[in-house]
């Protein structure tokens, strides 16, 4: 934590210093708003997006910087509107409006989005309350910060009638969104629509396993779509979230996996144990014993007396 602060108030300085230079540039005022959006300060932070903002009116980083910090202060129906005032600049880069919806997303879990939900009472109040949103909803679909913050607000209070489907159904296949809110809509969903558990294309859009997510068949079914996506940090990370969370794939899966390391060369200690799990099951083969072998020369096989009597066992020894 500590490492974290001085790195902040390093890159803060940097950002000051680059101002110095530049004063002209919207990069350094955006770049230090960033700053302080991360250091808790989003006052400080929208004064530099709006300087930034000043200087070029078409810049979108600092546009986006607003955005973000309309939504980390509650100011949801501003972020709508100013979403929508921006909408054809934030659109016209893929990269613009997936940060866009990163951002949107990423209010689920705090603390002023619950006590919001717990100061609206009921969806009636809610609704009196921000009668424009729901308009802007009914009138404008394409607005996905009104699409995220009605999934969420929903998803909170358990609506599952056929309005809420409809803007889940909206969301769930948005790029950017964090993982939570994916997998809680993707849950929901699922009770009416159960193929959806297997849709790849919603699963590559995970980060990693989601919270929630660890039971054995989603768990395989995720890790085999990551790799057919062929994105290895994405892989190893599926597989570490796996064995931090004492799970593991399916055989299949899980035989898929060491073809998928040992193709890339990406060897570990880890795999040994894979090896070791798939030859208790009764999954031996030439691979799996080629493997083994593989992983003794590198060193990275040990206590292997048990997989070696199996191996001997179906002859490969």
């Amino acid at each position: 934590m500590a490492d974290q602060k001085m790195r902040l108030e390093l890159r803060i300085i940097k950002f000051q210093d680059y101002i110095r230079r530049k004063p002209e540039s919207p990069f350094g005022y955006y770049g230090l708003g960033v700053q302080y959006m991360l250091s808790g300060k989003p006052a400080l932070a929208e004064r530099m997006f709006a300087r930034a903002l000043k200087l070029d009116s078409s810049y979108v980083p600092a546009k986006l910087g607003k955005l973000e910090y309309l939504l980390f202060d509650g100011k949801l129906l501003a972020a709508c509107r100013y979403y929508r005032k921006n909408a054809n600049d934030i659109s016209a880069r893929k990269v613009y409006l997936y940060r866009a919806q990163k951002i949107a997303s990423q209010i689920y879990r705090t603390r002023r989005f619950s006590r919001q939900l717990r100061n609206s009472g009921s969806f009636y109040l809610f609704s009196e309350r921000y009668g424009l949103l729901q308009k802007m909803f009914d009138n404008e679909r394409d607005n996905p910060i009104v699409n995220l913050i009605l999934a969420m607000f929903f998803l909170r209070k358990r609506r599952e009638d056929e309005r809420a489907r409809v803007v889940y159904n909206l969301c769930v296949r948005m790029e950017g969104i964090t993982d939570k809110l994916r997998w809680d809509l993707l849950q929901t969903l699922s009770k009416e629509q159960p193929a959806i558990l297997q849709d790849p294309d919603i699963a590559v859009m995970f980060s990693g396993i989601p919270e929630g997510g660890f039971s054995s068949k989603y768990a395989s079914f995720l890790l085999s779509c990551f790799m057919r996506q062929q994105q290895q940090s994405k892989v190893l990370k599926a597989y570490s979230d796996l064995q931090k969370n004492h799970a593991t794939p399916d055989e299949k899966t899980l035989w898929k996996y060491l073809h998928f390391c040992r193709s890339r060369n990406l060897w570990s200690p880890s795999l040994t144990a894979c090896c070791h799990k798939l030859a208790s099951s009764g999954w031996i083969d030439s691979f799996i014993a080629s493997m083994v072998k593989e992983l003794k020369s590198r060193g990275m096989a040990e206590n292997t007396r048990e997989l070696d009597r199996l191996l001997e066992l179906y002859g490969y020894q």
